[in-house]
């Protein structure tokens, strides 16, 4: 039999969480939708990380390259790491996974061309480091590459006293 408490019950039961159903909704559909993989040509080498990236859409996408950290413009091997960088990818059709948006809006993401991860290819030939914030490096992989590539004297490890990114940044304020 019908019992209206019940169902006066249950439709309030309902408005209370209709506001938490539109919420989980949107949560997972703005992850979905903000972060997207996508494929461009390498229209411009800004330095050793940073790249702008137009898309079939002839969208200008900026991408920083996620895990690593390249010398700065003005810093020892900063011109070779982005000479390095466009002779890897410059002109070309690439892929990319985007990870997240930094600070300054650009893409962060994986580059990578004909499956090469040149994000590892950079950290591994010496033109970068792997990325660390507030000291911490979260990619083991790219501290092990890093690790060789020292190891090995590759690229910016010629030098006897790198400085890293962050150092040199600091040093300029």
């Amino acid at each position: 039999m019908y019992n209206a408490t019940n169902f006066y019950t249950f439709l309030f039961i309902m408005n209370r969480l209709k506001p938490l159903l539109i919420c989980i909704i949107l949560f997972f559909l703005s992850n979905t939708l903000v972060y997207a993989d996508f494929n461009g040509k390498v229209v411009k080498v800004i330095d050793g990380d940073t790249v702008d990236i137009l898309t079939i859409k002839k969208q200008k996408i900026r991408v920083r390259l996620l895990d690593i950290d390249a010398p700065e413009s003005k810093q020892a091997y900063g011109n070779a790491s982005r000479k390095y960088l466009a002779s890897l990818i410059a002109a070309k059709n690439v892929f990319v996974k985007e990870s997240k948006k930094d600070i300054y809006e650009r893409s962060l993401g994986t580059i990578f061309l004909n499956e090469v991860n040149i994000n590892e290819k950079m950290v591994e030939n010496g033109y970068a480091w792997a990325y660390r914030y507030k000291g911490v490096a979260n990619n083991k992989l790219m501290v092990k590459l890093e690790t060789i590539a020292k190891q090995n004297k590759k690229g910016l490890w010629k030098d006897k006293h790198p400085i890293a990114p962050w150092n040199y940044r600091h040093n300029k304020r």
